[in-house]
């Protein structure tokens, strides 16, 4: 587990974590005192903004999982903020384009972003884009939509994907008389009141091109019906820091109805914490792999038996001239990021496992023909095979640690249930699709990934182009919403059996 770097004390460096939705709100008769106050603090926020965003990229690192987190956009655009407050903070406070510049800052969206980021779990995302084609003979303020070109490219921004890419959050700062302005210039009101102030006046400027907030909620929608994420369509949640449950205007809160009425979940400022948590304390919550989504007994494949076997995931193996490339490129792997203790284990422990008998067969076909000796023992530790001999848990996993170079998770639930199953059973009790879905597995991989379909068991898997084909053969003849396909989880990658050298010529590859 890594640690959030420390300051002097050894505690974590924090950003104040009272959140306030006016902490960065500035009057227009704010005086030069107040402006260059305001100015400081929010270069002083931002600082320590991006000192937690860094400390989150470097756990993300430690965990092997920098390439998981897509983040770029956020991290610039904070950047730029910090370039312009750092600029802002130097500026002549009496200037009215500091008060301005200090006004128009993006810093309070910035900061709700993270903060709200800091209570989700297995964050893929900050601020992503999400394109898809749009049919413009359906856009009913086109009265003659042409024959040509009648797709165009639309585009949704969803400033926070969390649960693994299954829930959509965005985040907006809009207050209730941005709302009202919205619907006054798009005709839905009668005249905005004669008494608007000129900080409304000045926001809706700031903000002139920016669509309003139905507008934007609609189009995360329709992307997000247009997307699925393992076989699920993502859950829209709109945070509103700055709107009340029930808002003073009957029209702002008729808008909050059309947009619940979309299927969104709409949060107000009463569901939105005054206080966040330190980064420390939810870190590895937010970097989380979407082991929490599992089930609670787990379907191992053959590819995963064979990777809990193979002398390459267990320590240092020599690279010798008559390995294979993909054995000496799985060595040069293990070295950089060890499968098991990094990949797997997380995966696993505390979940007691099982395998079809086809997979465990295969597995055990393969190390009988090519496998080391030591090979061969985990095997025996693996699964339950010694009908003379019987092992308890802690005797298996003892001896697994004789035979490996890491340490063994006390809580790996060895030795892995080798269970019958009977494929024309299965198969019946499945979707429809799932018999063109059989068509292009062969036996080993129907028994696989049709039990843990039929089980509704999390399928272990390092077999990528089979749970492609899977998932793109249910979406190409789906007939309905409601179809969900095996849950697999894909390991970052895979280990054969390192194989002996007199079997370096002429052999046939051994896969699963």
């Amino acid at each position: 587990m890594s640690t959030i770097n420390g300051g002097a004390d050894g505690h974590a460096s924090q950003p104040d974590n009272n959140f306030d939705g006016k902490m960065f709100a500035l009057e227009i008769s704010a005086s030069a005192e107040e402006t260059g106050e305001m100015a400081t603090r929010m270069q002083q926020r931002c600082s320590l903004l991006l000192e937690e965003l860094e400390q989150f990229q470097t756990h993300l690192k430690q965990q092997k999982k920098e390439k998981r987190v897509e983040m770029r956009a956020f991290k610039t655009g904070l950047y730029a903020e910090m370039k312009l407050l750092n600029k802002l903070a130097t500026a002549d406070p009496n200037e009215p384009k500091t008060k301005h510049g200090l006004r128009s800052s993006n810093l309070s969206f910035f900061d709700t972003v993270w903060s709200i980021a800091k209570t989700r779990s297995s964050i893929i995302a900050l601020v992503k884009k999400y394109f898809w084609l749009q049919d413009k003979s359906s856009d009913s303020s086109r009265k003659t939509p042409t024959k040509q070109n009648t797709y165009r490219k639309d585009m949704a921004t969803v400033d926070i994907v969390s649960q693994d890419g299954l829930e959509w959050i965005k985040v907006s700062s809009v207050t209730e008389k941005r709302i009202i302005w919205d619907l006054t210039r798009a005709g839905w009101v009668g005249d905005s009141s004669s008494d608007e102030d000129d900080e409304m006046d000045q926001a809706a400027a700031d903000e002139d091109d920016e669509p309003g907030l139905i507008k934007q909620i609609e189009a995360l929608v329709k992307a997000s019906r247009v997307t699925r994420i393992r076989y699920r369509h993502p859950t829209v949640r709109l945070i509103l820091p700055r709107i009340k449950a029930i808002p003073d205007s009957k029209e702002v809160g008729n808008v909050l109805q059309q947009i619940r009425d979309l299927g969104v979940i709409v949060q107000t400022s009463e569901e939105v914490p005054s206080q966040y948590p330190p980064l420390s304390l939810v870190v590895e919550r937010m970097a989380l792999d979407r082991f929490e989504s599992f089930s609670e007994v787990l379907n191992i494949d053959c590819t995963i038996l064979l990777a809990f076997a193979s002398d390459l995931s267990h320590g240092r193996v020599e690279s010798e001239d008559w390995h294979l490339k993909a054995i000496s490129r799985q060595i040069e792997m293990e070295s950089e990021d060890q499968l098991l203790p990094s990949n797997l284990w997380p995966a696993c422990v505390g979940r007691e496992m099982v395998c079809t008998r086809e997979a465990a067969i295969r597995m055990q076909e393969i190390v009988e023909i090519i496998g080391t000796d030591t090979e061969k023992k985990r095997v025996a530790l693996l699964l339950d095979t010694n009908t003379e001999v019987k092992l308890t848990r802690e005797v298996r996993l003892q001896e697994f640690q004789k035979l490996s170079d890491y340490t063994v998770p006390l809580d790996w639930a060895l030795p892995i249930k080798v269970v019958e199953i009977d494929i024309p059973s299965i198969t019946s009790r499945l979707p429809p699709v799932a018999a063109k879905v059989a068509e292009n597995l062969t036996a080993i991989n129907q028994s696989v990934f049709l039990y843990g379909w039929a089980s509704g068991r999390t399928t272990i898997s390092s077999n990528g182009t089979v749970a492609k084909d899977i998932e793109s053969t249910i979406e190409a003849n789906r007939v309905d919403e409601e179809t969900i396909g095996p849950d697999i989880w894909l390991s970052a990658s895979s280990r054969s059996l390192v194989g002996k050298e007199k079997e370096r010529r002429g052999r046939r590859a051994f896969d699963p």
